[in-house]
């Protein structure tokens, strides 16, 4: 080549080159098709994580609400109250409800947390799953038709 001679690939070479060319561009072609619809899902899981802190933000407030108009019943009826001993009983008993309360709205929120966070991981594993699976399945095609390709042109020549 450095000689002055003419660079002479046969035609069936340069064929065959060509299709490995084009086979391993649609390879490539189809592995970021899995990845986008890979990433798509994901973003739609993303959604459901923003369904489920909005839920919670609607729990919290429930709990706010219920919190509050505890406050204001106890309000409402110390200002009925007739004796220290009447206030000293009823702030005594708001005490433990809202202690009471408390408890079983943390156990309540704790709980759907907890469920939350186990659906999407296990959303998540399923998605990274499907997306390694179908990367994987475009590899071999591809590494199998270039193969091919390089197969094809070896006999043309």
């Amino acid at each position: 080549m450095s000689n002055g001679q003419p660079f002479n690939v046969p035609d069936e070479v340069r064929e065959a080159m060509d299709s490995s060319v084009k086979q391993v561009k649609t390879g490539f072609e189809k592995m970021m098709q899995a990845a986008d619809e890979a990433a798509r899902g994901l973003d739609e899981k993303a959604g459901n994580a923003q369904k489920q802190a909005l839920d919670m933000r609607r729990k919290a407030m429930a709990f706010t609400e219920q919190n509050v108009n505890a406050a204001f019943d106890l309000a409402t009826r110390l200002v009925k109250a007739k004796s220290i001993d009447e206030v000293m009983k009823l702030q005594t008993e708001y005490m433990t409800q809202s202690f009471a309360a408390l408890r079983g709205q943390i156990q309540d929120a704790g709980q759907t947390l907890q469920a939350q966070t186990r659906a999407a991981a296990a959303e998540f594993v399923t998605e990274t799953r499907k997306a390694q699976d179908k990367a994987r399945e475009t590899v071999e095609k591809t590494v199998a038709a270039a193969k091919d390709a390089a197969t094809k042109a070896t006999r043309k020549k």
